[in-house]
């Protein structure tokens, strides 16, 4: 049985489209299988451990105020020789003073897709199941690459990429030579010592942080003999399974999560991702073998109702049935260099 070819996108199952503009060329009334998706998704770890502030905003808007405070320092109360007061008593005020950040829920994200009557006539698995999880996956992806290339905005010199108009990111001076030089080959006598340093000087604790690591990082990790040990061995506590070794969960006490979302600059995925930062410490083509994260530095919100939204609807025009999830999301990444140290780059030497 044979269709004359129309120029509607549908998508495939059980048709076969040889013409140029063909969507219905040659029906073949065959029975197909289970879909299998010919790509491999990505990990998406980064959104789930965000700081989830959706509730504020449920009853509406679309900026949340995050205020800034000063630290409240303490002095001497009694003067040495006569008890007596040795200053004045001065209250600092408890407002927001110390400024302000912003989490903009300006973000969107939407994806589409349509399934045609023929298709669903002949298939023989559910078609709705597969293609939410497909447009789900396409939103969370999209999702993770924007909190990713905030996170380096934060974290990097001259983030647009250019040298004259770049805006240094709040957190730009916060790196840690983590790695060895034009490498992504963790130090162990280096690299973890600076990482536990800098955390400890930001008056934190290695449970306050987490690591996020592009995979040639964290495959860095068997090529260290002490490591590799002790995945092999396991230790010596008693109650840990031996397979769960000392840095598939934490690294010197450090959560550690992996993500093949690592972006450039330019918002796209790497593995291998690069330092932007001309006319600072590090160049251009220096490596950024990951990030040191505060648990609370990334604080996102979704609109209300809209956090992963899919709605359906039947075209008479295409007789097809019409998919759509869409979201509506905004980022805020808290912290500075000085005294609240949240975001440090990983970089090589």
């Amino acid at each position: 049985m044979a269709f004359a070819p129309t120029n509607k996108a549908l998508l495939a199952g059980g048709i076969r489209d040889t013409g140029v503009k063909a969507g219905l060329q040659k029906f073949i009334p065959e029975v197909w299988g289970e879909s299998i998706k010919d790509y491999m998704e990505k990990k998406l770890v980064v959104g789930g451990m965000a700081r989830d502030l959706s509730a504020m905003v449920a009853g509406g808007g679309d900026i949340i105020h995050l205020p800034q405070h000063d630290e409240i320092v303490a002095g001497a109360l009694y003067g040495t020789d006569s008890g007596a007061l040795s200053t004045e008593l001065t209250f600092a005020g408890s407002g927001t003073a110390g400024g302000e950040y912003q989490l903009l829920v300006n973000q969107s994200a939407v994806a589409a897709t349509a399934i045609s009557d023929l298709v669903q006539a002949q298939s023989s698995y559910e078609l709705m199941n597969i293609y939410t999880q497909k447009l789900g996956y396409a939103l969370a992806k999209n999702i993770e690459l924007y909190i990713m290339t905030e996170l380096i905005k934060n974290a990097t010199y001259n983030y647009d990429g250019t040298d004259a108009d770049g805006a240094d990111g709040a957190a730009a001076a916060n790196s840690i030579t983590f790695t060895g030089a034009d490498s992504y080959n963790i130090t162990s006598v280096v690299g973890v010592p600076n990482m536990l340093q800098a955390i400890l000087e930001a008056d934190g604790s290695v449970d306050d942080y987490y690591m996020i690591l592009p995979p040639a990082t964290y495959a860095s990790l068997w090529k260290l003999t002490e490591f590799v040990k002790f995945d092999g061995v396991g230790n010596s506590f008693g109650s840990e399974v031996p397979n769960v070794s000392g840095y598939v969960g934490k690294l010197a006490g450090v959560n550690v999560v992996v993500s093949n979302c690592f972006t450039t600059i330019a918002g796209v995925a790497t593995s291998a991702p690069v330092y932007n930062s001309a006319n600072a410490r590090f160049g251009e083509a220096d490596h950024l073998a990951g990030f040191v994260v505060h648990n609370d530095a990334i604080n996102v919100a979704y609109a209300a109702g809209m956090k992963a939204r899919v709605q359906s609807d039947y075209s008479l025009e295409s007789l097809s049935t019409r998919y759509v999830a869409d979201s509506v999301y905004g980022c805020a990444i808290t912290g500075n260099a000085g005294t609240n140290k949240k975001v440090f780059s990983l970089t090589d030497a």
